[in-house]
């Protein structure tokens, strides 16, 4: 007669472990990644539409700062999340009064505009937690052959 031996595996713990430690925390960082990618294309549109309306227009940053707080709401963002600097000055929140901007613009100019905007470092269905930058510049040229007042 054969006698068995009592086997008693682990593989409930291994299930609970494997959920608690890989599966839960992978989808966390996953959750996560759409948030970033969705702040990283405003700052880029909002960064590159900036730098252009600046050039187009007659240097008005006050325009500019409105179609950047603008391009924030159409992506579900509040207007005094995002800061914006203009030609390397300081980057302050949109709806703050702004420093020295680029001045008015002069054939063959540079003209640098940045837009930061922060980011959740972590999505969870219990909230936010932690906060990064998501930072994009982005810089036009005045057309050398524009008319210009």
């Amino acid at each position: 007669m054969k006698v068995r031996l009592r086997q008693r595996g682990s593989a409930p713990i291994e299930l609970v472990l494997g959920i608690g430690l890989i599966l839960i925390p992978m989808a966390l960082l996953s959750l996560s990644f759409g948030p970033y990618l969705e702040r990283m294309v405003l700052v880029r549109i909002a960064a590159a539409e900036a730098a252009r309306e600046l050039v187009i227009s007659d240097g008005s940053e006050d325009a500019v700062v409105a179609l950047i707080a603008e391009i924030a709401r159409n992506h579900g963002v509040q207007a005094g999340d995002v800061m914006v600097g203009f030609c390397g000055g300081a980057i302050r929140p949109v709806t703050e009064p702004l420093g020295p901007g680029c001045g008015p613009p002069a054939k063959g100019k540079e003209v640098t505009v940045t837009v930061a905007v922060g980011v959740p470092a972590l999505v969870t269905p219990y909230g936010e937690v932690g906060s990064m930058t998501a930072r994009s510049s982005h810089t036009e040229i005045v057309g050398l052959y524009r008319s210009t007042p």
